[in-house]
């Protein structure tokens, strides 16, 4: 009976041991420190709920694993770079203003040339090789100054050849008719031209032939009927297939003086006909007579061009001359090749290559 009554309190001392060691162990874990931060509070509804008491049955979440210590090393402040020199810049020149642009405005009515003889002219002396093209080596006036040069054959009962050396001194006639208005038709073309060459001596020299001397001659025409053509216009053209025909047709004379180198007189030559010309050739007819040459002689003097320049107007023509007279005497025949051009082709060198065709 002492066993049983003894094992009873020592069981219940154990047990309540037991039970004490268990209440510190769960203490120690429950510490402030160790318990994760409050929940936040729940959204409020608009359905009102009863708060619930915590309790010790709550189920403790864990607490969140610390943060790994952070390994790279702390920023180190960067140096701070000097960015290199850069060259100054060159000096550039001063930029010149930009030039005023005046605006010009165009009348409302077309213009209307005037109803004057000539003033159509299609084709004229300010006109070059290239159709509607203005003429560089000319400028508006109504004069121009040429140089002819070139070989000539002369038989007068003989052959000589010779060299031919003019200067040409010319009228730009259309320019005049369209400012004479009514009384253009009394305006003629002109030139006065003073050439070497060689001329027929008189009939009744001891000598008969031709002989070396110089010829004056001044050339009227009238061109009082005209007709133009643009059949073969082209733009690119510089020869005479290419430009407009322009045909005329009018009275000449022309009026001068020969003079041989073998000490005889200057005999007076007065020549008067018909003209036709074609762009810059002609062909004429006149009657007249020659001191010296014996009879009324009869002459026939064309002038054919073969080339004309596309800037410059230089020209490569054939002319060619035959005089007669009613009597048994003997013919004046003469043939040559010419260039003819104006003199400040021959003062500027960026302007010979006008006298090569085919190198414009």
């Amino acid at each position: 009976m002492k066993k049983s009554s003894l094992a009873v309190p020592v069981s219940m001392t154990m047990a309540l041991a037991c039970l004490v060691s268990l209440n510190l162990s769960c203490r120690k874990k429950a510490e402030p420190a160790d318990l994760p931060t409050a929940l936040p509070p729940p959204t409020e509804t608009n359905a009102a709920s009863a708060p619930t008491p915590a309790t010790n049955a709550d189920v403790i979440a864990p607490a969140p694993a610390p943060e790994p210590a952070s390994t790279n090393p702390p920023p180190v402040a960067a140096e701070p770079v000097t960015p290199p020199a850069t060259p100054e810049p060159a000096p550039t020149a001063p930029i010149a203003p930009e030039p005023v642009h005046t605006i010009v405005e165009m009348p409302t009515t077309v213009p209307v040339a005037p109803t004057n003889f000539y003033s159509d002219d299609y084709f004229s002396r300010k006109t070059n090789g290239c159709a509607l093209a203005k003429n560089d080596s000319k400028t508006e006036s109504d004069y121009f100054l040429l140089f002819r040069a070139g070989y000539q054959h002369v038989n007068h009962g003989d052959n000589n050849d010779t060299y031919y050396l003019s200067v040409k001194l010319g009228l730009n006639g259309d320019q005049l008719r369209e400012r004479a208005g009514k009384s253009a038709w009394l305006v003629p073309d002109a030139y006065a031209e003073l050439s070497h060459q060689y001329l027929p001596k008189p009939d009744d020299s001891p000598a008969p032939g031709s002989g070396e001397g110089i010829q004056f001659r001044a050339n009227f025409y009238w061109p009082w009927m005209h007709w133009t053509s643009r059949m073969f216009v082209r733009t690119n053209g510089a020869d005479e297939t290419y430009l407009p025909l322009r045909f005329t047709l009018g009275p000449t004379a022309n009026i001068g003086f020969d003079q041989l180198f073998d000490g005889s007189e200057a005999r007076l030559a007065r020549y008067a006909g018909l003209r036709a010309t074609l762009n810059h050739g002609f062909l004429e007819y006149t009657v007249g007579g020659t001191d010296g040459l014996a009879g009324v002689r009869n002459q026939v003097l064309t002038e054919v061009p073969f080339y004309v320049s596309r800037r410059n107007h230089v020209r490569y023509y054939f002319r060619g001359l035959w005089n007669t007279g009613y009597n048994s005497t003997h013919d004046e025949l003469e043939a040559g090749l010419f260039v003819e051009l104006p003199f400040d082709t021959l003062l500027s060198p960026s302007k010979w290559g006008s006298l090569v065709p085919g190198l414009e």
